[in-house]
């Protein structure tokens, strides 16, 4: 997880973003984490492929933490083990999060930026 550094000195959000999936998800998920790029609006895509089903991975700025509600996904499991694996890579790097209604997990990468992380369930890869 070298690329991504919480508690960076960075100007920007954005410089969290490329480190996040291709180092952080990446390191975490290995050959069932794909990076894609759609051409039909979507932008850049982190997808994790588990079990058969996808999971887009968005990565934006937000300006509070959610409230930890400790629910887990509504009739997905899978979806729980992916946010776990998640919250799991986020605690080795000391980082302060919190997940809210087994979708969203905000945490704090620094004194000026937080993450909101949203895992949502796809139907199939975006092109």
């Amino acid at each position: 997880m070298k690329k991504f550094i919480p508690n960076a000195n960075v100007d920007y959000f954005w410089e969290y973003e490329y480190g996040f999936g291709m180092d952080f998800l990446k390191s975490l998920f290995q050959e069932n984490y794909k990076r894609v790029y759609s051409k039909g609006g979507d932008g850049i895509c982190d997808l994790v492929l588990y079990n058969d089903k996808i999971y887009d991975i968005s990565f934006k700025e937000t300006k509070s933490m959610v409230v930890n509600d400790g629910k887990s996904a509504f009739r997905d499991a899978d979806k729980d083990i992916v946010i776990n694996k998640i919250k799991d890579g986020l605690n080795q790097l000391g980082l302060e999060y919190a997940s809210n209604c087994g979708k969203v997990i905000t945490c704090r990468l620094n004194s000026r930026f937080i993450a909101k992380i949203e895992v949502v369930k796809k139907s199939n890869i975006p092109v």
